[in-house]
């Protein structure tokens, strides 16, 4: 199984939110961590030529800019 999820910046608080649905994962039993990826997503497509907005919009808000997302990799026990 794999999981692609990022963290989350919220109230000031950045939330590992990747992590934490790993560990219930985990927890179930049903599967093992075999690999962690960090994915580099800056200059992606998505966001590609709005650099400036997204900085824009994160300064205005008090949000931060995530530049990585996490790619966890499960092995069925």
């Amino acid at each position: 199984m794999i999981l692609v999820m990022g963290d989350v910046y919220s109230k000031g608080e950045c939330i590992p939110l990747g992590f934490m649905a790993m560990n219930e994962i985990k927890r179930a039993g049903k599967f093992k961590v075999k690999a962690i990826i960090v994915k580099n997503i800056t200059n992606n497509r998505g966001k590609f030529g709005q650099e400036h907005l997204w900085q824009y919009r994160a300064l205005k808000n008090g949000l931060y800019i995530f530049k990585h997302e996490y790619i966890f990799v499960f092995q069925k026990v």
